[in-house]
């Protein structure tokens, strides 16, 4: 009789004792229990974890352009003939307010170093921007900063009149860098129902400083000589005419050569002689 598999094949499973049934067993149970422990855990970590903060994004602003442009080669609207300073550097300056129109025309007469006078008068015929109402130091201060110039003594303001009616004035004290300040006047007034402004500083000599009569007697020489442009600000020149103070009352007038400095006396008015008009 020939042996079949099934003769062959054990009769029963032959079975691991206990012990090691048991021992297998546990280890199967701990390793899951591990593996469940570090997913877990994984788990904790992913969620905790912060999301990275998203970078701002970079806009890239364009700086305005400046409210004040400088135009090249201006036509010299006004003139100061003073011959107290035929001597000294002179320069003939003039600006256009991009948003509205105004123009500024400046003169400035010298160098501030206090052995020579220096006066920088501003003009300005406002046009359809807005000029915000701010106090007289404020003014000055902005005025001698864009200069590279600063205020470093200022006194309470006090009016002087003049042809173009009272300027605010204040006795300053002004420096240019590091150097020692000088005594000068700042100023500023208004016409045309503010439509029309001038300021600046006067400055004499750390000898003698600008007197508020010299000021006045210096501002009533301004002349206008844009009068086709501006007919409302060439009669208000005119019409000014007839408010000249006494000191330099009278039809055009000039001091007398000989004393040409009469800026450096002591408050006293020059001696005239009358100047055919023009």
């Amino acid at each position: 009789m020939q042996a079949t598999l099934d003769d062959i094949r054990p009769s029963r499973r032959v079975e691991l004792p206990q012990r090691l049934r048991k021992r297998k067993r546990g280890v199967s149970i701990q390793t899951a229990a591990i593996m469940a422990i570090l997913f877990a855990a994984g788990l904790v970590l992913i969620c905790g974890r912060e999301a990275p903060p998203s970078q701002p994004e970079t806009q890239v602003v364009a700086a305005p352009p400046p409210e004040w442009t400088d135009i090249a080669h201006p036509l010299a609207l006004f003139d100061l003939s003073a011959p107290q300073f035929a001597h000294l550097p002179q320069d003939y300056a003039a600006r256009r307010n991009r948003l509205g129109g105004g123009r500024q025309d400046i003169l400035t007469f010298g160098r501030l170093d206090g052995g020579d006078p220096f006066f920088r008068l501003t003009l300005y015929r406002v046009g359809g921007e807005a000029v915000p109402d701010v106090p007289l130091f404020v003014d000055l201060v902005r005025a001698a900063a864009a200069i590279d110039l600063a205020i470093t003594r200022s006194a309470n303001p006090a009016n002087l009149p003049t042809r173009f009616g009272p300027l605010e004035t204040a006795d300053i004290d002004l420096a240019a860098g590091a150097a020692m300040a000088v005594p000068c006047l700042g100023f500023r007034g208004a016409g045309l129902g503010g439509a029309f402004r001038l300021s600046g500083f006067a400055c004499g000599t750390k000898a003698r400083p600008m007197s508020r009569p010299a000021l006045a007697c210096l501002i009533d020489r301004l002349e206008f000589d844009g009068e086709g442009g501006d007919p409302a600000l060439a009669r208000y020149f005119v019409e000014s005419e007839m408010n000249r103070g006494r000191a330099c009352a009278g039809t055009t007038r000039a001091p007398d050569p000989a004393r040409a400095n009469w800026i450096d006396e002591d408050d006293a008015p020059p001696p005239l002689r009358l100047r055919k008009m023009r």
